[in-house]
């Protein structure tokens, strides 16, 4: 049986895509290979393949969904746009593979109103495990990561340097070299980000704006701020429930700031999840919630099955009624 792992093999943009194949890759054996996510189609055909598949769902259609020799556990993973499922093929797919596992409530909430079961299963990225002996003092060095996407402003940067008494160290996390085919950049990137981890572990604090940047701190018990100009965004959520995210205007307005409280039962909860729910999906080659033999898993399918019938129903008869045809048109398309 082949293993796989997913990477975002097209944009290479931002390395929070690779940790995310980086930490299912740490659940598969080790000849486990990484797969393009955005060609899941043109894998091996022939030979049993698992695939743990999270992470954010993806720039092109085309070469999606991958073969049937594939079995995928679909855990974590975040819809960016809903015309992903408008193919009767792609939702035959996903509901062979069912229930799915999403990284926010608007992923969730599109598989649910397509009939789709599916659960909120939070992002894998918090089970990140510490790549060094994890800084617990006030020394060493305060790390600023952001990337082109959510660059902090100069003003906020001075104001948290005001704050904290010490200047912070910048760290993008663009991949620092996006050349070579598919194989080399993996293992340069993944080299990279295990040399990031290291160093977030070894840093007495993080900042950041990056969203897998601060989960993995949590995982591996580092102090980490999350700073960020529209904190209550729907892509936030899986960290918004674990910390509180500071707004730059808090940030321009606060006379004092300190790392948030880590709401660690909440935390822990999911993360113990995750692991239980990867570690059993690899020794059995396709997903523990396919044919659960765990009661908590059972009582999760039967769940989600429930919700999906009554959300689709609530989809179809909100539509019919005239209620947001307008925008249940736009995500469910010819479906209504």
């Amino acid at each position: 049986m082949n293993y796989y792992y997913q990477i975002e093999g097209d944009k290479r943009n931002n390395i929070g895509d690779v940790l995310q194949g980086m930490v299912a890759k740490a659940f598969l054996p080790e000849n486990a290979l990484a797969a393009d996510r955005e060609s899941l189609a043109l894998l091996d055909k022939e030979e049993p393949a698992f695939l743990i598949a999270n992470g954010w769902y993806m720039h092109s259609f085309e070469n999606f969904p991958p073969p049937e020799n594939v079995h995928p556990l679909y855990v974590s993973i975040h819809v960016a746009n809903s015309q992903l499922l408008a193919e009767k093929k792609v939702r035959d797919h996903f509901k062979a593979h069912a229930p799915i596992g999403c990284r926010d409530i608007k992923t969730l909430n599109i598989f649910l109103g397509w009939g789709i079961p599916a659960y909120y299963s939070s992002c894998l990225t918090t089970t990140t495990k510490a790549r060094a002996a994890v800084n617990t003092s006030a020394e060493g060095e305060i790390l600023l990561v952001d990337n082109v996407d959510h660059p902090v402003p100069a003003e906020v940067k001075e104001k948290l340097e005001a704050l904290l008494g010490k200047p912070l160290v910048s760290i993008s996390h663009d991949p620092p070299n996006p050349e070579g085919d598919f194989l080399n950049y993996t293992i340069k990137a993944e080299a990279h980000m295990n040399e990031l981890l290291e160093r977030y572990c070894k840093a007495s604090m993080i900042v950041t704006t990056k969203i897998h940047c601060a989960l993995p701190c949590l995982g591996m018990g580092v102090k980490v701020i999350m700073v960020h100009p529209v904190p209550d965004e729907g892509r936030l959520a899986p960290l918004a429930e674990f910390i509180h995210i500071l707004s730059y205007d808090e940030v321009l307005g606060a006379n004092t700031i300190q790392v948030p409280e880590v709401k660690t039962e909440t935390f822990n909860k999911r993360r113990d999840f995750l692991t239980k729910l990867c570690r059993e999906s690899t020794a059995l080659g396709y997903s523990a919630l396919r044919e659960p033999t765990d009661p908590s898993f059972k009582r999760l399918k039967r769940k989600s099955e429930l919700m999906a019938k009554i959300y689709r129903a609530g989809v179809v008869t909100a539509y019919r009624l005239g209620i947001a045809r307008k925008k249940l048109k736009r995500v469910y398309g010819s479906g209504l």
